[in-house]
């Protein structure tokens, strides 16, 4: 098993933020085999995964990026399926399978959603991936060690509740658990 599948099968919001992560690391890596290869051993040292798995994988997610057009951007076809899917369960989540717990979640995170989408100059898609690409800012913020005001913080604690109980319905529908 890969870290892409251990991330998919427990939290697939924190999948999804991974492969838009490993995607802006291919395109930073300008998909040079080596460097990808590299990367990919290390994950697999640090995850204690199959090496050669994790090698073939990310190759192939390369592969894919430049066959889809995916080289300055975007999101391969099985990522954006995989929001599609999101998208859909959410649906189901807030409707016909009445989860309250994810319901009271989004209820919180609804208003900042709106008011995040309401700042950005597109126009705002499906809140689960509005939800992601806010989640996705914060992971770079993060990296880039850049400051986050306390504001921003709490804000992004609705989020997390959010995702994780995307995350716990997910499981619930697809897994059984």
């Amino acid at each position: 098993m890969i870290v892409a599948d251990i991330k998919k099968k427990a939290h697939i919001v924190e999948y999804i933020l991974f492969l838009w992560q490993v995607e802006d690391l291919i395109r930073a890596a300008a998909f040079n085999p080596s460097v990808l290869e590299k990367w990919a051993e290390d994950t697999a040292q640090a995850s204690d995964t199959d090496p050669e798995k994790e090698k073939e994988w990310i190759v192939s997610l390369a592969a894919d990026m430049r066959s889809q057009g995916k080289t300055e951007g975007g999101h391969v076809s099985t990522v954006s399926e995989t929001m599609v899917e999101l998208a859909h369960l959410h649906e189901m989540l807030i409707g016909p399978l009445e989860n309250l717990r994810y319901k009271e979640s989004y209820d919180v995170a609804e208003p900042l959603i709106k008011e995040l989408s309401a700042k950005q100059p597109a126009p705002a898609g499906h809140p689960v991936e509005q939800l992601l690409i806010a989640l996705y800012g914060l992971l770079i913020l993060r990296i880039g060690k850049q400051e986050i005001s306390a504001e921003t913080e709490a804000g992004f604690v609705a989020f997390r509740n959010w995702a994780n109980a995307l995350a716990k319905g997910h499981i619930e529908v697809y897994y059984g658990g």
